[in-house]
């Protein structure tokens, strides 16, 4: 279908394309239920990154299976964890294993360990003199003494520190989760046992690293249906400034509001997995969107000579319409560079912000005729003084190159001190009581904020010998003096591995001993953070184990590094030096994943950034025909990138998971405004204009309807601040600077070279 066709379609049948794309729409949305939340970090990394496979083979070797943490503190003076009472609260919980001895094939549940448990469990044996033998509730003794004197016995004492406190005043509950479980059932099961357990001796909070998961990605989604409203609201406010009409407001938005269905419900069929990133979608196409209607809207106004619709449609699809398709291939081609990075969530994210501008092309294309047809739309933008600032823009040039420039020196010289950061908890959104609780759980256990351990493998029967076990345990000395020369550490590293077992019973090892010691210890669950050892920490033919390495919370993602780098380099100098050879990886985990991550961001952003500016070139010098106009019109974004780390510098923003999408993001939107300059330039020179009269008349024309586009933009982006995620928060600021510089960037150093003497 030609323009001229498409042209009499849309003006003589509009109320019958409106409703046919409706239909379409709906039916393509639909899929959008399709959508749900992933927020675990390691899909920022490879499948076949080291730390990824010495993981996967932890879990494997020793049979580590994620839990779910019941934290629990006593509330009420006189009533610690040793009160029956408070005992049958926990009991209670724990009663969501139903099914115990199906090792969590029917219910999902493989175990539980809670002192309750364990009480019960000594209850059982031979009661006691003057004990009445399971006269508590469910298993739990009466007698308070009793209780105490359980609390006595090895299988009690030996979980200080694990389940309970040494006060006695926090306990934890481990609920032992086989793979296939159903994660969000099992949640609101103990969640109903912990708002049902009669009394209220004590605060129960569910958390664990799949509690945050589940917290975050509900808390996410809740938020993401709420920001839509709040950024259809902040638009609607900028429009109202420029038309004083409502119906420019709806012309404005049906499109983007269209596109934004057909990308989710597209989603929902082809890519259904959501990131905490994700969220952003909304804002970004939602301001893109916008501003595609707003060109077609005020050209429509503009052509007011045009007195026939069809030839006034016609001239607006040939004009204004083309450079919104050229901006639309250069925007997904920035959005689309994001689909050649390593992590899969950025893939994701590049693939939604490129089919979701295509859509919002075609909305606009096809729904603006439409509507300004049917609200029969008139009203034209009037800015008094903007014919000013289009002389001002011409006739100070060189001044406004040289400001540029010196910004742009400034920002190079800050370059080096753009910090880089992966952050677990600023991923989350503010107010989650499970992450409180897992912080909390963190600091009175003595444990990290997550699970890092690192295996050896030094041969049949290896462990058994007095020289592994004396090296090993000689390996963790070294490795819990690390970080405190740094001051990163005030008393070291916290290090544990079953030598540390045995050396408690022996310092001069004999093998006999050492075999009898790992006998009491083979088999036995040892609980790690929110992670269990089915079977322990040792291989059946003791050959395996693993050294857990805690490392505190509160540590900048570069203190962790260093630790973790000091941790690997005794790792390599203990690999070179065991007494009967054998393995040992390099330490993994989350802090590990995190760290790894971390060293990605820079060359993730570098990477994307340099192939999207060569195929945005490349597509400018074929959409123009001219490789002059192509470079030229290039100029804005990359004053706009050089400037970036200045002003993440400036604010104190590092790179993150969720900033460093920012710089193919400013490529796709800042030549955005670009070309719609430099397309409307090269209009008016081919209607007769000098370069200089051409580029006022771009300023006052085009340059207005971008200043409109990109304040519709930064009002949009502006509800990702009642997102309650800091990390989003910290991505949505520097978008809207970086919007706000291309819009400058595009009205004021654009002109400085389309005016020039050179251009003719």
């Amino acid at each position: 279908m030609n323009l001229r066709s498409l042209a009499t379609l849309l003006v003589r049948k509009p109320r019958t394309v409106l409703l046919t794309f409706t239909i379409i729409t709906i039916v393509i949305g639909i899929f959008a239920q399709n959508l749900y939340m992933e927020s675990n970090l390691s899909g920022f990394l490879p499948e076949n990154t080291p730390e990824l496979k010495d993981w996967d083979k932890i879990v494997e070797d020793f049979h580590m299976g994620s839990t779910i943490i019941v934290y629990i503190e006593s509330l009420i003076k006189g009533y610690d964890i040793r009160h029956p009472d408070v005992l049958d609260e926990m009991n209670i919980v724990c009663t969501v294993d139903e099914k115990e001895l199906d090792n969590g094939e029917i219910d999902g549940i493989v175990k539980i360990n809670s002192v309750s448990n364990l009480i019960k469990e000594e209850h059982s044996k031979n009661p006691l003199i003057g004990d009445l033998g399971g006269g508590g509730k469910r298993g739990i003794p009466s007698d308070e003494s009793t209780i105490r004197t359980y609390f006595s016995r090895p299988s009690l004492a030996a979980a200080k520190g694990i389940l309970y406190t040494n006060d006695y005043k926090i306990a934890v509950i481990f609920v032992q989760i086989s793979e296939d479980a159903d994660y969000d059932k099992i949640i609101d099961d103990i969640q109903y046992r912990i708002d049902h357990r009669g009394g209220k001796l004590t605060e129960m909070t569910v958390t664990g690293t799949i509690a945050i998961q589940k917290a975050i990605q509900k808390t996410s989604m809740e938020q993401l249906i709420w920001m839509f409203p709040i950024a259809i609201i902040f638009v609607s406010l900028v429009l109202l400034y420029f038309h004083r009409s409502f119906k420019g407001i709806i012309i404005a938005f049906l499109p983007p509001a269209y596109a934004l269905i057909l990308t989710f419900g597209t989603l929902g069929v082809v890519n259904p997995e959501l990131t905490l990133i994700s969220v952003s979608v909304v804002a970004l196409l939602m301001g893109l969107g916008v501003d595609y209607s707003i060109h077609l809207m005020n050209r429509f106004t503009e052509e007011t000579s045009i007195n026939d619709k069809i030839d006034r449609i016609e001239k607006i699809l040939r004009s204004t319409g083309k450079a919104i398709l050229l901006s639309t291939i250069t925007t997904m081609i920035g959005f689309g560079s994001l689909m050649i990075s390593s992590m899969s969530p950025m893939v994701s994210f590049g693939f939604a912000c490129t089919i979701g501008i295509l859509y919002c092309f075609i909305s606009a294309t096809i729904l603006v005729p439409c509507l300004v047809l049917i609200l029969k739309f008139e009203k034209k933008i009037h800015i008094s003084g903007w014919k000013k600032f289009a002389k001002f823009a011409v006739d100070n040039r060189r001044r406004v190159i040289v400001i540029a420039i010196f910004f742009a020196v400034m920002s190079l010289i800050l370059l080096p001190h753009v910090k880089t950061d992966v952050n677990y908890s600023e991923m989350a959104p503010e107010g989650i009581s499970e992450l409180e609780a897992l912080r909390a759980y963190s600091e009175n256990f003595g444990s990290g904020l997550n699970f890092n351990a690192f295996y050896l493998d030094v041969g049949p029967q290896g462990l058994t010998y007095p020289e592994t076990i004396d090296a090993i345990y000689d390996m963790e000395e070294k490795m819990r003096k690390i970080g405190i020369k740094e001051g990163i550490l005030e008393n070291g590293l916290v290090v544990y591995s079953v030598a540390d077992e045995i050396k408690k019973v022996n310092d001069i090892l004999k093998k006999n001993e050492i075999i009898d010691e790992l006998a009491k210890h083979y088999g036995v669950d040892k609980v790690l953070f929110d992670q269990i050892a089915d079977k322990g920490l040792i291989s059946e033919d003791y050959s395996k184990t693993i050294v857990v390495v805690s490392i505190p919370i509160g540590l900048s993602i570069e203190e962790i590094e260093i630790l973790i780098n000091e941790v690997n380099e005794i790792i390599d100098e203990t690999r070179l030096t065991l007494p009967r050879g054998g393995y040992i990886s390099h330490v993994t985990g989350q802090d590990a994943i995190n760290v790894a991550i971390d060293k990605k961001l820079a060359d993730e952003q570098a990477r994307s950034m340099i192939i999207a500016l060569l195929l945005v070139l490349a597509a400018l010098i074929i959409i123009f025909n001219s490789s002059l106009y192509g470079l030229l019109t290039m100029i804005p974004v990359v004053f706009v990138l050089i400037w970036e780390p200045g002003f993440l510098v400036g604010f104190n923003i590092p790179l993150s998971v969720t900033t460093i999408s920012i710089a193919s993001i400013m490529i796709g939107i800042g030549i955005d405004y670009g070309v719609h300059i430099t397309h409307r330039v090269r209009e008016e020179m081919g209607n007769g204009l000098s370069n200089v009269d051409a580029t006022k008349v771009a300023i006052e024309k085009t340059g207005l309807s971008l200043v409109e586009a990109a304040l519709t933009t930064v009002a949009g982006l502006a509800a990702i601040y009642f997102v309650g995620v800091p990390a989003m928060q910290e991505f949505g600021l520097v978008v809207i600077l970086m919007t706000s510089l291309s819009c400058i960037a595009a009205a004021l150093i654009l002109p400085t070279f389309f005016s020039s003497r050179f251009l003719k």
